[in-house]
């Protein structure tokens, strides 16, 4: 699969991710839940978080592929260098800001809760705090990117056994914790979240077999291209309705159909191709300057957003200025940490 360096739409539809995880968190902690009881979707931040995955997986296994096939073969010391670069920097900035207000004692954090954030298995002990309980996502996507590269390179007749095993396992295994409620593989947990990511990577392996079908149907049926986003429009509808009309289907909604679910996972699949190769409104929408600008720094304002929504830094944590405080935060860190540190890696990786 052939594609430019830079892939149009990424950017917004990172953007639509992190706005929604700031939406959740100002509904959660500034207005007492007042948008969630109306606007469920618009406060969607697991759909947010699912949205980046399915964008990590396709974006770093269309990476490995193009690596491949130009190399003949991919360099795991490479990738973990180039992972290290973008990802390491401003996290452990984090941490260090957070263990200056430790030694405040403006903030405190547990061992355990140190131990799991310095080790990326923060999704292990995720609510022992809020300050870092949203690094559970991170643990899930470098736990994941740990063993994929591996399979990718050393086990690349077994790549799509290895993809579906894991895109059926995880449903079963939310079946699992629907019956048995076991705390170390709730909802935040890696046996929950990663088919999303894998669910990413699967659009890239079979890119090359999914796009001519998209623009076959396409072709036929202009009004198609709307289905995916219908789709995942309308999930939210599975569970009120399982409630209102007593159906019992919490055994097949809870692994297949929320936001979060396979069919989530699916539906973004193809939006993210839509939003890739059809221009149109949704298109441009997507590549606006705001856009981009918004989905450049979302990695930065997923990072510093959780401490300016804390309970215990008072009025800093309260509207508009928490707000504010974040976006001037995440501009540092973006133009003084992650800019830096990636201008670095093409010096150290210029490859």
């Amino acid at each position: 699969m052939r594609m430019r360096k830079h892939i149009p739409s990424l950017n917004g539809l990172r953007a639509i991710s992190i706005l929604l995880v700031l939406l959740q968190h100002i509904d959660i902690k500034n207005l007492n839940g007042f948008l969630s009881g109306k606007y469920p979707l618009l406060v969607d931040g697991n759909l947010g978080v699912n949205v980046f995955f399915v964008i990590s997986g396709f974006l770093i296994t269309t990476l490995l592929l193009q690596e491949e096939e130009q190399a003949g073969n991919i360099s795991l010391k490479d990738f973990y260098i180039k992972r290290a670069f973008r990802i390491f920097p401003v996290y452990y900035t984090l941490l260090f800001v957070y263990q200056t207000l430790q030694l405040l004692n403006i903030l405190d954090f547990t061992a355990g809760s140190w131990l799991t954030s310095l080790t990326y298995t923060k999704y292990l002990n995720w609510h022992s705090d809020w300050e870092t309980a949203h690094l559970w996502s991170l643990s899930v996507e470098e736990q994941f990117y740990f063993i994929w590269p591996f399979v990718f390179r050393y086990a690349k007749k077994h790549r799509a056994k290895y993809a579906f095993a894991i895109i059926i396992l995880v449903p079963l295994l939310r079946i699992t914790h629907q019956v048995t409620q076991y705390q170390w593989m709730d909802f935040y947990t890696i046996f929950q979240r990663v088919d999303a990511i894998m669910w990413g990577c699967v659009f890239a392996l079979y890119h090359d077999k999914i796009m001519p079908v998209v623009q076959n149907i396409q072709s036929k049926h202009k009004w198609a291209i709307v289905v995916p986003f219908f789709v995942l429009f309308s999930l939210p509808l599975f569970d009120v309705i399982n409630q209102r009309m007593d159906l019992h289907m919490g055994l097949f909604i809870v692994p297949l159909g929320r936001t979060t679910g396979t069919i989530a996972g699916i539906a973004i699949g193809f939006i993210m191709l839509i939003s890739i190769y059809y221009r149109n409104v949704w298109f441009s929408l997507l590549n606006t300057r705001f856009m981009e600008y918004i989905g450049k720094l979302s990695y930065s304002l997923y990072i510093w957003q959780q401490l300016f929504f804390s309970n215990k830094i008072g009025p800093i944590g309260k509207l508009p200025l928490n707000i504010l405080l974040i976006f001037v935060t995440a501009n540092i860190s973006y133009y003084l940490i992650e800019k830096p540190f990636l201008k670095l890696r093409s010096k150290v990786l210029p490859r």
